[in-house]
């Protein structure tokens, strides 16, 4: 257990507690049809806002610890606690998350934001202040107040510091479900219920409660700084306005931040307290593979599951890519460097009379894939080790090869194309595809060269310029002894 958390605190008590009160308010909105901006609405809502803050203060009365009741507003008021370089994590970690969001949104083609609020804030500067104000009182104040001012000592005094985070956002998400249902909130005009906004928001509630655990344990339980954090949170999101799109990057990068904390901190509290060589040694391993995950080369296993996030829809969906590849039912198709598998599903199902083999460097991905595959009760997957410039395959066996951001990855890339062009059959398609982000990212232009140059010809591509698919085929003439037209391949789009 650790210093200072006491186990009187009763997480479930204080659940059904919030919950009770801040519902009981909030049915009533619903039910009769009315605006929560409209008289007795309004009231209605913000009693149901203040449920966390009731209910610890109902709990910590009841107790008449006069301790207890010190030290729980001793944490709510004093700003010492918090050291410089936590004040920067709290002040700058969402402005930059969604600054970044919007940027990447930006980037694979989706539309900026209007900046509505910022720019009406902007045009009336005396409204900042009370709009801060605003946003700090219907929100921060009183969920903090009980989320992790009074629930997440009480669950950490039984519970890890990770588990704690994921309980209290669990409950923490449910808590905002009758928003949804309450017209003139942000949850139902904006959000509405069931939409992907829907599941991000909620998702995006459950994975940032580690990043308030993780603040709250390493300002020594300061409740001002979830409620600092809490309130960054929501004022970013407002000036910013990010669409659909950027708050689906912004939970992205929330993820990949929460993981980082969890490997470099630890999941048991979440603080620098886990052992120094213990500690020394789980960064030096995650160093390097992160490291090999930004840099040029191969995505290392260790965090294939990033590949698999359903949010890689928004820059190719495996069923888009499939339909980029013109497959028949009995085609036989070549996947180098699947990774975790994230496209071979939607292959294999689009060949049921066919066969999908997947070639890779590492073992474990492979194994990945297989797990996947045979959880779908895919079987007509072959699975290959070794690497994409000496392929164990015979001439003319396949009839399509296909790599997503791959190629870049290849020490020799004009071999890898080579041995594909062995290995592919005559007016069989190779299908090369780039993705943004990439940090072996190839132009089309430059694919364009390499492949033309092994005796590929270019037949079309999809997508932008930093997202494409770039389709060639081998010609059904023999390389040594080209024609002289060039056109007699089949080339049409399917």
């Amino acid at each position: 257990m650790r210093q200072g958390v006491s186990k009187a605190a009763n997480p479930w008590r204080f659940f059904a507690l919030a919950l009770g009160i801040s519902w009981f308010f909030w049915l009533w909105v619903p039910l009769f049809g009315w605006n929560v901006w409209t008289f007795p609405a309004i009231l209605l809502g913000a009693l149901g806002l203040f449920g966390p803050a009731l209910a610890e203060i109902i709990l910590i009365f009841r107790t008449r610890d006069k301790e207890q009741w010190h030290d729980y507003w001793h944490r709510v008021f004093d700003i010492k606690r918090i050291g410089k370089k936590w004040h920067a994590v709290i002040w700058l970690t969402f402005p930059a998350i969604n600054t970044v969001a919007i940027l990447l949104s930006i980037h694979t083609g989706f539309p900026s934001p209007q900046f509505d609020t910022a720019k009406n804030l902007l045009s009336e500067p005396w409204r900042i202040p009370v709009f801060m104000l605003f946003v700090l009182i219907f929100g921060p104040v009183p969920e903090e107040l009980g989320w992790r001012g009074y629930a997440l000592d009480g669950l950490q005094a039984r519970y890890n510091a990770l588990v704690s985070s994921l309980i209290v956002g669990t409950i923490w998400a449910l808590w905002h479900i009758p928003l949804f249902f309450m017209k003139g909130t942000f949850q139902h005009d904006q959000l509405r219920l069931g939409t992907l906004n829907f599941w991000t928001f909620v998702f995006g509630t459950i994975i940032t409660s580690i990043l308030f655990t993780w603040i709250y344990n390493n300002t020594n339980r300061s409740t001002l700084s979830a409620i600092l954090f809490h309130f960054m949170i929501n004022f970013s999101g407002e000036l910013l306005s990010p669409t659909e799109q950027a708050r689906l990057y912004s939970m992205v990068l929330v993820t990949v931040l929460s993981m980082i904390v969890v490997v470099f901190w630890g999941p048991e509290t979440l603080t620098r307290q886990q052992g120094k060589e213990k500690r020394k040694t789980c960064f030096a391993g995650w160093k390097v593979i992160v490291r090999r995950f930004l840099g040029k080369g191969i995505c290392p296993y260790q965090l294939s599951f990033i590949l698999d996030s359903p949010f890689r829809r928004l820059v190719l969906s495996p069923q888009k890519l499939a339909d980029r590849l013109h497959l028949e039912k009995d085609s036989r198709v070549l996947e180098i460097g699947p990774g975790s598998g994230y496209f071979s599903v939607e292959v294999a199902r689009r060949i049921p009379q066919g066969h999908l083999e997947l070639l890779d460097l590492q073992q474990e991905m492979l194994e990945k894939t297989r797990r996947k595959l045979e959880a779908a009760r895919i079987h007509n997957v072959g699975w290959t080790l070794g690497d994409a410039i000496h392929l164990p395959f015979g001439e003319n066996e396949f009839d399509v090869v296909f790599l997503v951001a791959v190629l870049g990855e290849v020490s020799d890339p004009e071999a890898c194309l080579q041995g594909i062009y062995k290995v592919l059959r005559p007016s069989g398609l190779l299908s090369i595809t780039e993705q943004p982000g990439d940090p072996d990212f190839l132009p089309l232009s430059a694919v364009r060269s390499l492949a033309e140059k092994q005796g590929f010809e270019f037949v079309e591509s999809y997508g932008r310029k930093k997202n494409y698919t770039a389709n060639f085929r081998k010609p059904i003439w023999i390389r040594q002894d080209p024609p002289q037209v060039s056109n007699g391949y089949p080339t049409d789009r399917g």
